[in-house]
């Protein structure tokens, strides 16, 4: 009688054991599931991030060739300009994609890809990108501001609280998603099938904001935030600006000086001839083009006076 319930007992913990083995097993493939999720999930993530990261950099490129391909071009009075964001009202029609002719600055709206002559660009989540410009880098208005730009310039657009960091912004907008409230962040459902599209559908926080200021963001609080943000900078755009304008003034500039001051008229010759002082430099909006007298370096006098009768 003692050996069978022995043997009943054994009976018992050899079971117990392997169900205690069982569970262990159970519990090892439910961590495993787990982690490969998330290992799964912050993959999608890197590659999306990666995927956003090569469409902004090509959108990048192929703005500042747009730049720079205007800017070379004879007659155009505005050498350096952005274009503006897509004209409103245009999303899903025809003009898809071409930029509004002027724009009140700063300007946010979606990214001009007929107008630069690429293919519509959209992000890892097939939205298209958006795009943020500066004020003194694109048309405006007639009747409000000039637009001047120069080796100078900067870009008026802050970035996460660094003032003056952008002349424009390329922003992937990431799948719609339910905004939380926090510091910064209204919150919000985002809704995606109205048109013209509202900023604040596709942008959160500090770049949804309408109509637009000077500050952006290329991060914020989790759960509120998914844009992607890549800078334009005088850095980038200006070597390409002054290279044009340099061929411009070797190609429009050169040939003018060489035939007004090099003539009989002026008692010269193509082998002697005499070119006025220069005008000094100053903010190319307040200057008056005249010469200065034993001014050998400025601003090209394009206007009359006698103080440019000789160099």
């Amino acid at each position: 009688m003692g050996k069978r319930k022995r043997s009943h007992r054994q009976t018992l913990k050899q079971r117990g054991a392997a169900l205690l083995v069982m569970l262990s097993v159970l519990v090892l493939g439910v961590a495993w599931f787990g982690v490969s999720q998330l290992a799964a999930t912050a993959n999608f993530a890197g590659a999306a991030r990666e995927r956003n990261a090569d469409t902004l950099g090509r959108a990048k490129t192929a703005l500042v060739g747009y730049v720079a391909q205007r800017a070379a071009r004879g007659g155009e009075n505005n050498p350096g300009r952005l274009p503006c964001p897509e004209a409103p009202g245009s999303a899903g029609g025809a003009s898809e994609g071409v930029a509004a002719g002027n724009c009140p600055l700063p300007a946010i709206g979606r990214f001009p890809w007929r107008t630069l002559g690429v293919e519509k660009l959209v992000d890892a989540a097939a939205e298209p990108l958006w795009y943020a410009v500066s004020p003194g880098w694109a048309l405006v208005p007639p009747g409000t501001a000039t637009l001047t730009i120069n080796s100078s310039s900067t870009g008026q657009l802050g970035v996460d609280g660094e003032s003056n960091a952008a002349v424009a912004l390329i922003i992937a907008p990431g799948a719609a998603f339910s905004v939380q409230a926090a510091p910064g962040c209204a919150a919000r459902v985002q809704s995606r099938s109205a048109l013209p599209p509202n900023v604040r559908d596709y942008l959160e926080c500090e770049n949804a904001t309408s109509p637009a200021d000077l500050q952006f963001a290329s991060r914020g609080p989790a759960g509120s935030f998914n844009d992607q943000v890549v800078r334009v900078t005088p850095a980038d755009v200006m070597p390409a600006i002054e290279a044009a304008i340099a061929h411009r003034t070797e190609r429009e500039i050169v040939p003018l000086l060489k035939n007004v001051y090099a003539g009989a008229a002026w008692g010269t010759s193509a082998a002697n001839p005499l070119f006025p002082y220069a005008a000094p430099f100053s903010d190319p909006a307040a200057s008056n083009y005249q010469g200065a007298s034993g001014t050998h370096a400025g601003l090209l006098p394009f206007s009359f006076s006698e103080s440019c009768s000789g160099a």
